[in-house]
């Protein structure tokens, strides 16, 4: 009778796995901020007085990125990461149908905006109206 060999896991094999392992790992660890950013984050704080819940995007430059769901009659707050001479736009998408969105906005690192809906977007001091 032949004597029983036991696998042994291949050392070879192993290694690579757990380089990629901790790379993945430092890469989920930063936040997913690009390298050019720096400063504290500035907060985008929406005001929804309106009665449908609404998505605020956020476009920078070339970028846009969805920050979030407001629900109708409340109001929430959202870091943004910080770059060098920051110009932000907000589009407001609500759920009901009908949009608008702010003029260019100059941030600096830790500064605080405030975006106030009104039930009535026509009537919106800093959000115009978009779309037909």
């Amino acid at each position: 009778m032949r004597p029983r060999r036991t696998r042994r896991p291949y050392p070879a094999l192993l290694l690579p796995a757990l380089v990629a392992a901790l790379v993945a790992f430092a890469g989920c660890a930063s936040g997913g901020r690009s390298a050019s950013t720096s400063g504290p984050p500035i907060v985008i704080e929406v005001v929804n007085n309106h009665f449908q819940d609404a998505t605020v995007i956020a476009f920078r430059e070339t970028e846009r990125e969805r920050l979030g769901i407001v629900t109708g009659k409340t109001e929430r707050s959202f870091a943004v990461p910080w770059g060098p001479n920051l110009f932000l736009r907000l589009e407001v998408n609500f759920i009901g149908g009908g949009a608008c969105a702010t003029q260019r906005i100059q941030m600096d690192p830790g500064q605080r905006y405030v975006l106030e809906l009104q039930p009535d977007i026509r009537v919106n001091a800093e959000c115009r109206p978009i779309g037909g």
